[in-house]
């Protein structure tokens, strides 16, 4: 059996001509899938000849020699601009050996069913028109891109500098078969296999202070931001540029050995910014999961190394779901959805999650879970109020809480070396 969507036999018959196309063999099924050749990987080629007289076409001269897979689609006069109708008629042939033999097409109606089940809940056309920047595809940044393209989002904006390594796979929505690529390219990939609509692109480059132009390019391009980074500098980064655009920031950290995790999302000029968490909650801002010895390298004491001390997937998995959500929320903000009711659970700007009572922490006094259904226990979401900073020199007004502080008044030098927050 041959298998294609739609969507691709629609595309790609919008004019006559031959198409190449990559053939993904699945030999124990029996099954042959049609995909684009660019952005999947493939165990071979195959061709999409589209004429408007199909009767007289050859299928052994069309076509490269490699072809695994030939699929002849002839254009009736009510074809219009390429789309599927009763008037495109599509034969599919298989090659075995030297002969091409006919064998079932069957074609994917991938638009018309692939959300048909979200009917009662995401009722807008929020899919097709947000787009949501992801930088850190790794095991919390992968699983959040991936629930949210589930959710029907269809844009995708991805960055991360860094390969995929054995070490990841039992922690990433990837697989063996990923190690050493891109996880932009790999996840770019993934995101398509689960929507062939979604439009994605990726960019291999670290988080730093010569990636800002390019950054900000993106942030102003997207409706919600996700951060999935592991270092400081990068969410700082980040955060000063969301604030300055006006985008919202969502951030996911495990705190060490994943015994729990935190998400701080950031609403300009409605909540605090990362730079306020960080003077707020320095200690909390540190509690961090120590996942690869390059990370564990950055906050390490030259006398004193820091362990390498991963957490499970499994306790991990309750920060992604959370900022898929808190994202989602964001790009159905201002639509009629029967999801509506959450805006009023999700008013904090910091989410709290325990996934055991580790000791020497504030959490390890907390009562078991039990039968208790009251207090704090683990295995639950505390949403936290943390106002935002009046002096802070990302979103608030640093100079004038200064000289208020200091009682003295900001010269027009300071004024201009310092500059003045426009977050309202």
């Amino acid at each position: 059996m041959i298998v294609a969507t739609d969507t691709l036999i629609a595309c790609e018959a919008a004019t006559p001509g031959a198409r190449p196309l990559g053939v993904v063999v699945r030999p124990d099924e029996g099954i042959h899938t049609l995909v684009p050749l660019e952005g999947h990987s493939v165990h071979g080629t195959g061709t999409l000849l589209v004429s408007d007289d199909g009767a007289s076409v050859n299928i052994y001269g069309v076509g490269q020699d490699s072809d695994m897979v030939r699929v002849l689609t002839t254009r009736g006069p009510g074809t219009q601009g390429g789309a599927l109708s009763a008037s495109l008629d599509c034969r599919a042939y298989i090659r075995i050996g030297e002969r091409w033999i006919r064998d079932e097409l069957t074609i994917v109606p991938v638009q018309e069913q692939l959300y048909s089940r979200f009917g009662g809940l995401l009722e807008t056309d929020v899919r097709r028109e947000k787009r949501v920047l992801a930088v850190g595809l790794g095991s919390g940044g992968s699983p959040a891109v991936a629930h949210l393209v589930q959710s029907g989002v269809m844009q995708f904006d991805l960055i991360d500098p860094d390969r995929l390594e054995i070490g990841n796979i039992m922690r990433h929505v990837l697989g063996v078969s990923d190690v050493g690529r891109f996880k932009t390219k790999a996840m770019a990939e993934f995101l398509r296999n689960k929507n062939p609509c979604a439009l994605v692109r990726t960019w291999e480059q670290p988080i730093g202070w010569d990636s800002i132009d390019l950054l900000r390019s993106l942030v102003k391009e997207s409706d919600v931001v996700l951060g999935g980074t592991d270092n400081r500098l990068s969410k700082v980064i980040l955060n000063r540029i969301c604030v300055e655009e006006s985008k919202t920031l969502i951030l996911g950290t495990a705190f060490r050995r994943a015994y729990g995790g935190q998400v701080l999302r950031i609403r300009p000029g409605k909540s605090l910014c990362y730079q306020c968490f960080l003077q707020t909650v320095p200690e909390q801002a540190k509690d961090q999961e120590i996942a690869s010895a390059e990370q564990a390298e950055r906050i390490a004491y030259s006398d004193r190394p820091v362990p390498v001390e991963p957490g499970l997937s499994l306790d991990i998995a309750p920060l992604s779901h959370m900022v898929a959500k808190l994202a989602l929320m964001e790009l159905l903000r201002g639509t009629q959805t029967t999801l509506a009711s959450l805006y009023e659970d999700f008013v904090a700007p910091l989410y709290i999650w325990t996934n055991r009572r580790e000791p020497d922490t504030d959490y390890a006094q907390m009562e078991p879970l039990g039968f208790d259904i009251d207090g704090m226990h683990v295995m639950r979401w505390y949403g936290a109020a943390i106002p935002r900073n009046p002096g802070c020199p990302v979103c608030g007004d640093f100079i004038a809480e200064l000289s208020r502080e200091h009682h003295v008044a900001a010269s027009s030098e300071d004024l201009q070396f310092f500059g003045a927050s426009s977050v309202g």
